[in-house]
């Protein structure tokens, strides 16, 4: 879902000056957890991975569990070309699957690359969906991020944001019944409209967006909701941004808290947090590894200094990845034990944020995921 990377230009430099130092960072300790409201929670997909090797196994019986457990959405990606998420090419696709094996939970892409697509076709297979599920799906919508997917619109890159805008004002136009013109290759001109009918009158949009500031001001004022992950920004710049959004629904005279943040976080929830942390760090620094390297090879960085960083690391990337491991977890994820998770989605609701998406298909075997989410959900069990 990213249009991103992990760590500024500036983190990085200043990461690898604390390898040459030695220093690698802690977990730092939580509060004891209170009873403070938590964020609705929804489970998302996206790197395929797990020591099952079969990513629609978890995929759907993860799916059956939190249908019946009170979770909020299942949010599945779209991803192109590469081993890591490339289970996931096509969200409608498995969102048709999801449909008729739940009964509760949302349907959600998180996201279509809307530049990538014909909106036409966008509109028709979600409708379809909807259908399927009874009126449950929700998209989050992108721009895209890397490079080489826009082997599919090669056009369409340098123009992605503006294709992204385009595109989510048609998907809405057609979903309410709305016709779109297009011309036949004989230069004749229709007025086209999508079937199937959707169930739902109104198809629920989320932006997904990560570092850009504006993006969030432009979700605000546009009344879209929004998908985020803490990838270019800390916390405290969540809790900004949130607040900018916030502000930005306002001015326009919608509802400042009507609109919708959903957090994603990597997510496994132990017995006991150090043996939760050690348990991850294989499968976590695995994955982080990989998203360092795709980002340093998008096409996306805006400074050739973090691309040439993250190049040149040599014989201190290894450390380098176990300093982003340690971040990452201690600011930046679920993973912990029941009590520390407790303490950490008050924190994100304290913030403003709605639902946080647990990210599960990270590298842990099926049975390791599924634990995790039964002792998750003695949250919601208790009404939290």
């Amino acid at each position: 879902m990213s249009d991103g990377a992990f760590l500024s230009a500036g983190d990085l430099a200043r990461l690898k000056a604390r390898l040459k130092s030695g220093a690698t960072g802690a977990v730092e300790p939580r509060d004891t957890p209170g009873s403070a409201p938590i964020p609705d929670l929804g489970v998302i997909f996206f790197s395929g991975l797990g020591t099952d090797r079969d990513p629609y196994d978890l995929l759907l019986d993860v799916s059956r569990f939190i249908d019946r457990a009170g979770f909020t959405a299942v949010w599945t990606p779209e991803r192109h070309f590469t081993e890591v998420g490339g289970a996931y090419p096509n969200p409608s696709v498995l969102g048709a699957a999801l449909a008729v094996i739940t009964e509760n939970v949302r349907i959600r892409a998180g996201s279509v690359n809307l530049p990538l697509h014909d909106v036409l076709r966008v509109a028709e297979e979600w409708a379809l969906v909807d259908n399927l599920s009874g009126g449950r799906v929700d998209l989050a919508v992108a721009p895209g991020w890397h490079a080489r997917d826009f082997v599919l619109n090669p056009d369409g890159y340098e123009l992605r944001s503006q294709l992204l805008n385009q595109a989510r004002d048609q998907l809405q136009d057609l979903w309410r019944g709305n016709a779109v013109k297009r011309v036949d290759p004989l230069g004749e001109t229709h007025e086209v409209l999508s079937f199937p009918r959707p169930v739902q009158r109104q198809l629920p949009l989320w932006l997904t967006s990560s570092k850009s500031v504006d993006s969030w001001r432009f979700a605000g004022e546009t009344g879209l909701n929004v998908l985020t992950a803490l990838i270019n920004f800390s916390p405290s710049g969540l809790e900004q941004r949130i607040g900018l959004y916030r502000e930005a629904r306002a001015r326009v005279g919608l509802d400042p808290d009507a609109g919708v943040v959903s957090l994603m976080l990597h997510t496994y929830i132990g017995t006991d947090t150090d043996e939760a942390v050690e348990r991850v760090r294989p499968a976590m620094t695995e994955y982080l590894s990989s998203f360092v390297s795709q980002h340093a090879t998008s096409g996306q960085s805006e400074s050739p200094d973090k691309s040439r960083t993250l190049q040149t690391l040599g014989d201190d990337r290894d450390a380098f990845i176990d300093m982003v491991f340690h971040r990452y977890i201690s600011t930046s994820s679920l993973i912990g034990d029941l009590d520390r998770a407790r303490t950490t989605l008050e924190g994100f609701h304290a913030m403003g944020v709605n639902e946080i998406a647990c990210l599960v298909d990270f590298g842990l075997s099926k049975d390791e995921v599924m634990k995790s989410l039964a002792r998750l959900s003695s949250l919601l069990r208790k009404g939290a």
